[in-house]
């Protein structure tokens, strides 16, 4: 997907710029007080780093509480109120756009800027990037992490590696031994990626103000012969006996292959140590699986981005949530992250250590970004149709060819797009 911008948004400031932060860095006396939002898996490491940073920096007072802010969520969490947001928080990258027309992303510049470009991987200072004309960059987010993407994990006592290359042969061995396979068709990050197999595209384009232009949209192939496709993959998968049905929490994931009910699923990295410490030496993990449709065999596609930590630029005193931000982005702290939770880095010196270039999980993930399409802001409304699409699979609602009371898979995917385009935002 193309992102464009085509003129200058002064900072990130829609509107906002003479409100107060509310829930900010102000200071009282004095002791400097911060607010930081991180995953619910992360909180707790977050407090811990917090730590670390008041013991790097003693010569100051720091009082900062971590809460909890989804990435994927960032928007719709930070929009609702921008002066009373967090001072940092974390976002997928995605959301940047949508942040960006909120008012709610400070710019990054300066010696902050130059530690950004120095010490992580060019994708990732690009997934936090927007450019106005055709040589200005503006950065605006601390990238800390590169595992927003997912792969298959199974169990190896089930299915074997040879099994995994396809899709046929992983439900032929689940069938055989009465296990579930996992494969949220229903989640719309995950669904796209069985269009993307086929050749599906979307492109979007911005004007002035970062939103998105009406007629900028392409939604190349979704209601073709590739959609047409991607439906009957999906519909493989989900009229076997061993699909696991409506995607189910992490938890449950969790405890099904604790039980030895679930043998594969496709998730990402917050998920692997988990199901790792589940299967022990059982523990299998690859690339997503190819799948035949109609005489013609391709490679399972998905999304793959990247998470940042963004200043909000209500902020009071923006100093210190951008000194606080580096350090949680930092090299040490990229490494704690993926010690405690397999979290990919971005920060050049981790990523080129053995422990992760070796790591079984990190080379699954690489291989399936051989295969993956950038996730670059997002229109919200691509993800609703689509997860009612992915519904009406699972809930075998569609046919090829709309007999037996069905929908027909080119009715559907019609006016699935015609959803997608009805109302950008």
């Amino acid at each position: 997907m193309k992102k464009q911008i085509t003129s200058l948004l002064v900072c990130g400031l829609l509107g906002f710029g003479a409100m107060a932060c509310a829930a900010g860095c102000g200071s009282k006396g004095d002791v400097i007080e911060l607010t930081v939002w991180a995953s619910a898996a992360q909180e707790a490491t977050f407090k811990e780093m917090v730590e670390e940073f008041k013991k790097a920096n003693p010569d100051k007072n720091y009082s900062i509480k971590v809460g909890i802010g989804e990435e994927d969520m960032a928007y719709s969490n930070v929009s609702k109120d921008v002066s009373a947001a967090a001072d940092v928080y974390c976002y997928a990258n995605d959301q940047l756009i949508p942040l960006l027309r909120a008012g709610a992303l400070a710019r990054i510049g300066g010696t902050n800027l130059e530690f950004i470009k120095s010490n992580n991987s060019s994708e990732s200072i690009e997934s936090g990037s927007v450019y106005y004309g055709t040589d200005k960059e503006e950065i605006y987010g601390y990238p800390y992490a590169s595992d927003s993407g997912c792969f298959l994990m199974y169990d190896k006592s089930v299915i074997t590696e040879e099994q995994t290359a396809t899709l046929e042969g992983i439900i032929a061995a689940c069938e055989n031994k009465n296990k579930q396979i996992g494969w949220a068709l229903d989640v719309p990050w995950y669904t796209a990626g069985w269009f993307f197999t086929f050749g599906c595209d979307y492109s979007v384009e911005y004007d002035y103000k970062n939103n998105f232009k009406e007629t900028a949209v392409g939604l190349e192939g979704f209601n073709g012969a590739e959609g047409i496709k991607a439906s009957k993959a999906m519909h493989k998968l989900a009229s076997s006996k061993a699909f696991a049905g409506k995607s189910t929490d992490n938890s449950t994931i969790t405890d099904k292959f604790g039980t030895g009910a679930m043998a594969a699923v496709v998730t990402g990295t917050w998920l692997a140590k988990s199901v790792q410490e589940k299967l022990g030496a059982n523990y299998g993990v690859c690339k997503l699986p190819t799948v035949t449709v109609d005489g013609e065999t391709k490679q399972l596609a998905s999304f793959k981005g990247y998470k940042l930590l963004g200043v909000n630029s209500h902020c009071e005193n923006p100093a210190e949530a951008h000194r606080l931000a580096k350090f949680l982005s930092s090299e040490a702290m990229q490494k704690v992250r993926f010690d405690k939770h397999l979290t990919v880095p971005t920060n050049n010196a981790v990523s080129a250590l053995d422990e992760v270039k070796n790591d079984a999980t990190v080379k699954a993930l690489n291989k399936q970004n051989a295969f993956a399409v950038d996730q670059v802001s997002v229109p919200s409304n691509f993800w609703e149709p689509l997860k009612s699409y992915g519904l009406n699979i699972i809930d075998d609602l569609l046919n090829e060819t709309g007999s037996g009371g069905k929908l027909s898979y080119q009715e559907r995917l019609n006016k699935m797009v015609e959803l997608m385009k009805s109302s950008i935002n």
